[in-house]
């Protein structure tokens, strides 16, 4: 599958950007629209680019309510971060707060309280704090998760062989056949309970690869207010984007 530089085109009179996907193993062009990447376009590899813009017009009056809903008509939506900005880590709004470092100085460090995330850092990195940002989260993310799932893991009685942390774009964690359990970093913006849910549900796989009644059973004794969180996080998802 490829992704495209930004399209343009005119929906109901205002300009419209989206991303366009060829995929060789999609037969059918479909339209996703979603705040992280806007407007997404998919179509099969061959399928000529003169097509969409009748596509997409097709589909006119649900295109328009879910671009005004997520207010993503210029593409995918980015974060912008400077002093004052809100980010929520541990599910708990935290302004951030960007100080330079002495001239020359390598790397960073960061201060996380109740209501603030400080990060001390270059000069020259604080016109372009986004990748240390991002940094900070999946250290945090990989620390706090893979302690939980140590802890998870004694109580349902299985461990996984190895836990990885990355960028997941579609579910907030996946359990392997090889029991390899992997998460989003992002997760780590999500309160402790969302994120204990997710951990127990990835754990109980390890004990039943399916989602099958006994695979629920046991989700629901191990973590009774599973489902309560799922849909915190169906409902917040699009908070937690970086």
């Amino acid at each position: 599958m490829t992704a495209s530089p930004l399209r343009r085109t005119l929906l109901r009179g205002r300009t419209l950007r989206y991303t366009l996907r060829r995929n060789k193993r999609t037969r059918r062009p479909g339209l996703e629209v979603c705040k992280r990447d806007g407007l997404v376009v998919s179509v099969p590899w061959r399928a000529r680019e003169e097509t969409i813009p009748e596509l997409i017009h097709t589909y006119a009056d649900w295109l328009v309510k879910k671009l005004d809903a997520y207010d993503c008509w210029d593409g995918p939506w980015v974060r912008e971060y400077a002093t004052g900005t809100e980010l929520l880590v541990l599910g708990r709004p935290r302004r951030l707060k960007f100080k330079a470092l002495a001239a020359g100085a390598r790397g960073f460090r960061a201060e996380l309280d109740l209501d603030h995330l400080t990060f001390h850092m270059a000069p020259e990195r604080i016109l372009d704090p986004a990748p240390v940002v991002e940094k900070y989260l999946r250290d945090l993310a990989r620390d706090h998760l893979v302690t939980r799932t140590e802890y998870w893991a004694e109580r349902v009685g299985k461990a996984p062989k190895r836990v990885i942390i990355g960028e997941r774009t579609t579910r907030w964690g996946s359990c392997s056949p090889s029991s390899t359990i992997s998460y989003c970093y992002r997760l780590i913006m999500a309160p402790p309970e969302a994120i204990d849910s997710i951990i127990t549900h990835e754990l109980c796989h390890l004990r039943h690869f399916d989602h099958s009644h006994r695979f629920w059973k046991l989700l629901d004794e191990v973590y009774p207010p599973h489902r309560l969180w799922r849909e915190w996080l169906n409902e917040h998802e699009d908070e937690l984007i970086v």
